[in-house]
């Protein structure tokens, strides 16, 4: 009997200091009936909460966070295809840490503004450089072309 007794303390403890360890608080939102003295912030209780505040006790590991994360880089359009030189040039900016390929999408558009011609082309920018496309223009294009464009956010090709 009193070995009994022992292993249901026992796990009592075990169980009260694994719940005080993880976060767990017996707090409960209002459901209508039952009235509850926490704020609209509280999330209740249990480890599943996205808002509860683990950074008192977690350790958190920020470098591979950071470093896998890559971001967007930036397109412009350096200069526009002429009848003397049918090329669009684009330059992408990579504002990562680490080399990685972007794709830039450019438009050929007439002077009413409708779209003659477009392109998607993929280049791979030194970390934190810049690259420059060549985009060749149609000679039917460039019959009507008046402005070129790029879409300003280059997207990172995985």
């Amino acid at each position: 009997m009193h070995s009994r007794g022992r292993v249901l303390r026992l796990t009592t403890v075990v169980a009260v200091v694994l719940l005080a360890l993880t976060g767990f608080s017996t707090g409960h939102k209002s459901s209508g009936r039952h009235k509850s003295s926490h704020s609209d912030s509280d999330s209740g209780g249990g480890c599943s909460s996205s808002r509860q505040n683990h950074d008192s006790y977690t350790p958190r590991t920020t470098s591979t966070r950071h470093t896998s994360t890559l971001q967007d880089g930036t397109a412009t359009v350096v200069s526009c295809a002429t009848k003397a030189i049918p090329y669009t040039t684009v330059e992408v900016t990579n504002p990562n840490s680490r080399q990685a390929t972007f794709e830039a999408e450019l438009s050929f558009t007439d002077a009413s503004g409708r779209t003659l011609g477009s392109a998607e082309r993929q280049i791979t920018v030194p970390a934190r450089g810049t690259s420059k496309i060549q985009v060749e223009a149609s000679r039917a294009v460039l019959a009507k072309l008046d402005h070129c464009w790029v879409e300003p956010e280059a997207d990172l090709v995985n």
